[in-house]
């Protein structure tokens, strides 16, 4: 098989499938990149789409977190509570780890949103807001996973914002979600917190139209490596029957050599 590969015409062949199976792949990676962006495109629509609303038009206190409420942009009323407040360690912004600064805000029903105010790299640059009226504008968060190395972690700290923790640890009605502080007013927050951005949007779907076609070119490019495959082999194979046959077999000569012959017998 190696014999026929090696030969002019299938190293030619050879390049040609090669060249299309490239051009096969690219067009599938394009598909697939058209059919990601497609789905982007679509939840970026839809995110520009939300306006932004008072928090208890989005969700309740003990409601669960609404389908559409990762990102939604709210404004709530009420007094931080900086005695309740509290840092996540281990959390990265701008490449410089550090710690969030998470703090209670009691709304005018008497129920608790956690509000995420910013991040700070050293503990001491943490502040304690005053308790005075403030309208928070953000965008809403569901919990986090929780964290199973609490006891380890000093006091003041919890390893993740874990609503199910906090519903424990706090008497009020909890609001089942926290807020990406992005704005106050008045502003409260020291400058010496930087401010977190919310989180990026990421396409959890993707266009299956798109998607299809892109399976479809890297089919087409398995299709051309086997068919290649399979004439190469069959070319080889009738390669070595045919030298077979080439060959001429002996042939037995029925003359038997002069000295061996019988000579009849007269009677």
């Amino acid at each position: 098989m190696l014999r026929t590969l090696f030969t002019p015409r299938w190293l030619a062949l050879l390049g040609v499938v090669v060249a299309v199976c490239v051009a096969f792949v690219w067009l599938g990676l394009w598909q697939l990149a058209v059919a990601q962006n497609s789905a982007f495109e679509e939840l970026q629509a839809e995110r520009d789409a939300l306006v932004e609303k008072p928090l208890d038009e989005v969700m309740a206190p003990h409601s669960a977190f609404p389908e559409d409420g990762a990102g939604h942009p709210v404004r709530v009323e009420g007094e931080y509570d900086g005695a309740r407040q509290f840092l996540v360690p281990d959390r990265v912004l701008d490449g410089q780890d550090g710690f969030w600064v998470v703090t209670p805000l009691v709304v005018e029903s008497g129920a608790v949103v956690p509000v995420l105010r910013g991040f700070v790299t050293d503990q001491s640059a943490v502040d304690i807001p005053p308790v005075q009226p403030v309208t928070v504008r953000g965008e809403l968060a569901p919990g986090e996973s929780p964290y199973f190395g609490e006891e380890a972690l000093p006091s003041g700290q919890h390893g993740t914002i874990d609503l199910s923790l906090l519903a424990n640890l706090w008497p009020e009605s909890l609001y089942n979600g926290f807020i990406f502080a992005t704005a106050e007013q008045p502003s409260l927050t020291a400058d010496s917190l930087a401010t977190v951005p919310p989180p990026q949007l990421t396409a959890g779907d993707v266009d299956w139209r798109n998607l299809g076609y892109a399976l479809q070119w890297w089919v087409f490019a398995a299709f051309a490596v086997f068919m290649y495959l399979k004439l190469l082999h069959d070319a080889a194979r009738g390669r070595e029957t045919g030298g077979g046959r080439s060959g001429s077999a002996p042939t037995v000569s029925s003359t038997a050599p002069a000295d061996e012959r019988i000579e009849p017998h007269h009677v």
